[in-house]
């Protein structure tokens, strides 16, 4: 029996242990002995962190600490649970801000144009529109009482795939499924393979450079330009406008003192004072003095002076007009070749002069050396220099004699497009098809302009 103190029984030390309800936490207070009671053992406290269960991550070298130094009389963290680590959450990334500004656009130099409002925002297939960043599964953890705690996975980021768009195979990215014009609408990013102006093309919206098509209800105003990878189509009138397009041109009313250039179709009620150049065929009701190249088939109802150059055949009812105002259609390539031929022999020309005056000069500096014995600098420069000059000449007019033998080939073959006028040709018109003109120099009516089987000039009544 333990052996009693003024009278008291004795007391062991005890030791009180709390547990957190999810099992996270232990905490304990030991308490000594009184009046001679049993010393509290480190194997007791762990016999009673076990009896309530706590196991794992028992905090074994702070214990023996407190029970070794007898620093009672406070609580310690006697175990503490590994506690989960929850995933992260997906993240995304836009490459393109949702909300898009209209506002001068500045270049890489500082220079802003205020025609150029960023209106379009170009991509092209596969570009990149978004980058995904996926959700991690996070890290388990274990309680006191070695209890697996399972961490919450990360939530995949939200997105949609709009119109226009897809995910990448790797599910990383969201990408352009076409060439277009990225936008942000119905709360996701698009690609729209067509631009529609609902209005004119004027200050407010500022030049078009689109890789799609390009959709104009109104009109393109003075000074304003629309570059459209395929086709352009304009409601109203192209007034002092640039119209360049991959495709087709079709303007529903007409075109005045404007630039148009195209590799499809042209087509318009009328053109003014306008410059026309397309690989393809060209449809306008009237024509006012314009310069025009069609690389296929022109169709007119009335061309009144100017010049066209078309490589296919013409159809035209009044070519020319009652002021006898010039007009003048080349049919064919041949009369472009020639006049590139013409070009060729006047280049010839200039580098023969040139060939001539270089030999002069290294002619005249040469019996100075013999005289001298030696040049001073800059007259050696200046021989180096003519000789240089000499060689350089001979070998361009080498090249451009090889250009015109390769034309004279094209201008032997005869070219069987024509010109037919169904209604008036009136004087002043002219046609021209190879190295052949014909010049009205009265009233025509009905007549039809082309080469026969032996390339001479003939007119016929349509």
């Amino acid at each position: 029996m333990a052996v009693q103190n003024n009278g008291n029984p004795p007391v062991d030390g005890e030791v009180i242990i709390t547990v957190q309800p999810n099992f996270s936490v232990a905490y304990m207070s030991v308490y000594p002995p009184q009046n001679g009671g049993r010393e509290i053992t480190f194997e007791g406290v762990i016999s009673a962190l076990s009896a309530k269960g706590v196991k794992y991550n028992v905090n074994e070298s702070l214990i023996r600490r407190l029970i070794e130094s007898k620093d009672f009389d406070k609580e310690i963290k006697a175990a503490e649970a590994d506690m989960p680590i929850d995933g992260k959450n997906g993240t995304i990334t836009y490459k393109y801000d949702k909300e898009q500004i209209i506002a001068p656009q500045e270049d890489e130099n500082g220079f802003v144009d205020y025609k150029n409002l960023g209106l379009i925002r170009n991509i092209h297939t596969n570009d990149v529109i978004a980058e995904i960043t996926p959700p991690e599964a996070g890290t388990d953890g274990k309680d006191i009482r070695g209890v697996v705690m399972k961490a919450a996975p990360g939530k995949p980021a939200p997105y949609t795939i709009g119109r226009g768009t897809k995910l990448s195979e790797d599910g990383l990215t969201i990408v352009a499924a076409i060439d277009g014009h990225v936008c942000y609408r119905d709360k996701a990013f698009c690609v729209e393979p067509v631009v529609t102006i609902n209005g004119d093309v004027d200050a407010s919206v500022g030049n078009i450079d689109f890789l799609g098509d390009v959709v104009i209800k109104g009109e393109v105003l003075e000074g304003f330009s629309v570059t459209a990878g395929k086709d352009i189509t304009i409601g109203g009138n192209a007034t002092g406008a640039k119209l360049k397009a991959g495709g087709a041109i079709t303007i529903k009313k007409g075109a005045i003192n404007s630039k148009l250039t195209a590799h499809g179709n042209v087509s318009c009620q009328f053109c003014e004072y306008s410059d026309i150049s397309t690989d393809s065929d060209l449809n306008v009701q009237n024509f006012v003095i314009c310069t025009v190249y069609c690389g296929g088939n022109l169709v007119s109802k009335s061309i009144n002076g100017g010049k066209y150059t078309v490589l296919g055949n013409t159809e035209v009812t009044f070519l020319g007009t009652k002021n006898y105002a010039p007009t003048e259609v080349t049919a064919g390539d041949n009369a472009m070749l020639s006049a590139e031929k013409n070009e060729c022999l006047k280049k010839i020309s200039e580098l023969e002069s040139t060939v001539e005056r270089c030999n002069q000069i290294a002619e005249f500096l040469n019996a100075k050396r013999k005289e001298l014995k030696k040049l001073p600098e800059d007259k050696e420069e200046l021989l180096g220099s003519a000789i240089k000059t000499k060689f350089a000449s001979q070998n361009e007019v080498k090249q451009i004699r090889k250009r015109i033998a390769s034309i004279d080939e094209s201008l032997s073959e005869v070219q069987h497009c024509f010109v037919t006028v169904k209604g008036m040709a009136y004087p002043g018109s002219k046609v021209v098809i190879n190295e052949a003109v014909k010049k009205f120099e009265v009233e025509t009516p009905r007549v039809k302009i082309f080469l026969d089987d032996n390339g001479e000039l003939v007119t016929g009544t349509v």
